[in-house]
């Protein structure tokens, strides 16, 4: 099945796993799992790399059809417009991230009506994800890790958000960011995300468990000396 026809399918799929990363072999093992439904990633992550986003997107393009969230540096809402534009030429269904304040929430108004898929990002309180919502962005990413960080509870925002979309009947998804760990993984959907970006560490520990190691360990042994 190739890339593209798998996306298809995995779009009636309610959950779906986004990886986290601007680095392309991770990106690349992660879409060999055959779990992976889309990309994330920031212009920090991209600044890490070296490399310019266009350059990142056209390799990632050679193995993976599916959607890649991406975004521009700017404030104001007709800069954050016009670079928006900008980046939504470069391939077939990318999402642009659009930082959630005053400027954000005016650009998102302006961009969806012309077609431009947006990620209202940088949420951190059910405000902020409820006017990204009556923007009608498609989507928007409330942040656990780093909330949790400074002593939020990004996983209660999330519950909360879910709780205003149900009251409001607002159809934007909401895509869990900045999981630091498995068990952010698990609260998140639990609380309602939709979707979960996952760094490639993240997502290599959701396969692990030290007693599935030590299970194999022992029946590899067993087969050995039979």
């Amino acid at each position: 099945m190739d890339q593209k026809k798998k996306w298809e399918e995995l779009k009636d799929i309610q959950l779906r796993l986004f990886i986290d990363t601007a680095e392309v072999e991770e990106i690349r093992e992660a879409v060999k799992t055959g779990v992976v439904a889309g990309i994330a990633m920031n212009p920090g992550k991209i600044a890490q790399t070296g490399r310019k986003t266009e350059e990142i997107i056209s390799e990632i393009r050679k193995f993976f059809a599916g959607p890649i969230s991406v975004q521009g540096i700017d404030e104001k809402a007709e800069d954050i417009v016009k670079e928006a534009k900008r980046l939504a030429k470069l391939s077939h269904d990318l999402v642009i991230k659009v930082p959630v304040n005053e400027e954000g929430i005016k650009a998102i108004r302006e961009l969806v009506p012309l077609g431009v898929k947006t990620n209202a990002t940088l949420i951190f309180s059910p405000t902020q994800g409820l006017l990204a919502g009556l923007a009608n962005s498609p989507f928007i990413s409330p942040f656990v890790g780093r909330a949790t960080d400074v002593g939020g509870d990004g996983i209660e925002t999330i519950s909360q958000i879910k709780t205003l979309f149900q009251q409001y009947d607002i159809s934007t998804k909401i895509i869990a960011a900045s999981i630091k760990n498995v068990k952010q993984v698990v609260d998140s959907i639990i609380a309602g995300a939709d979707m979960v970006a996952v760094p490639w560490g993240v997502l290599k520990s959701m396969f692990y468990h030290p007693l599935t190691a030590e299970g194999i360990e022992k029946f590899v042994n067993a087969w050995r000396t039979r």
